[in-house]
């Protein structure tokens, strides 16, 4: 499928997308290095004790990119993705309702909320989910073994994928690397500024960065994939793939959305699926 064929086929999807009401902010203190403001939460700091340390990237001047750094070794964290059961749900709802200390927004979707790409949630695939040429994918198993989908490739479900949320583009692989050019030749989606979500892996894939860069707030006009890959690259990403962006953009903190919504839809959107981590034993 030509991107031109791709992104016509977003048109259609984001025709369908839900538009709900509700704002919130978050205020922050800065208990990190590395040029970073840490979210000031009255239940945990993500400081990097329990394997989860969250900042402001400073990037780029008059942004906000929000990274929250996983170490997959750590003992008590565990991935955690939406069942065919959970569709719909927004970020915060899915936190609620799952005990899932943090959350970003998974896959496009259709008009039933149905993720484009492959899905599996708790172990279990979502039906009609199935992986594609055109899309990618990251999974992991139960013991934090995550992986991003190369694109261009179909790949085999995996039974022990108890976690697997979809996306479109890999913005990094060995070897390859999303440039400039790409963005122009994607065309607006890629090329414009838009509120994003990214996941990234690096070398080893003992690190997982979930990256969500906010945007349609007046001066706030969110990150071109061409900068979000730099970003990525920043932080030491080796394998990076973005999920849905826009009005689905959103990181939930101990049950705190973090980021800012767009202007022109200050609600939390209903989404096909979100990705989680909870704390402690599966």
């Amino acid at each position: 499928m030509t991107l031109k064929k791709i992104f016509a086929r977003f048109a259609v999807l984001m025709c369908f997308v839900s538009i709900l009401p509700a704002v919130a902010t978050a205020s922050a203190q800065s208990i990190l290095s590395h040029n970073a403001t840490a979210f000031e939460s009255p239940e945990a700091a993500f400081d990097g004790s329990n394997g989860l340390s969250y900042w402001l990237d400073k990037t780029f001047a008059n942004k906000r990119i929000h990274v929250l750094k996983i170490d997959l070794n750590h003992p008590q964290v565990h991935m955690r993705a939406s069942t065919s059961n959970e569709r719909g749900l927004t970020p915060s709802e899915f936190a609620a309702s799952s005990g899932a200390v943090a959350v970003i927004n998974g896959d496009f979707f259709d008009g039933t909320k149905q993720p484009v790409g492959l899905a599996v949630g708790l172990g279990q695939l979502w039906p009609k989910s199935a992986d594609t040429k055109d899309w990618s994918f990251l999974a992991c198993t139960l013991s934090n073994d995550c992986i991003v989908d190369p694109y261009n490739h179909v790949t085999p479900l995996k039974p022990e994928w108890t976690t697997v949320v979809g996306g479109w583009q890999v913005l990094l692989d060995p070897g390859f690397e999303w440039t400039r050019d790409d963005d122009a030749n994607c065309g607006e989606f890629c090329k414009t500024e838009h509120p994003r979500t990214v996941v990234g892996l690096s070398a080893d894939r003992n690190t997982m960065w979930w990256v969500v860069v906010e945007g349609r707030q007046g001066s706030l006009t969110g990150l071109s994939l061409f900068d979000l890959t730099k970003v990525m690259l920043n932080l030491g990403a080796e394998y990076a793939l973005n999920l849905d962006g826009g009005g689905s953009t959103g990181l939930i903190l101990n049950g705190k959305r973090v980021n800012g919504r767009p202007f022109n839809e200050p609600a939390e959107r209903r989404v096909a699926n979100c990705l989680g981590i909870t704390l402690g034993t599966p």
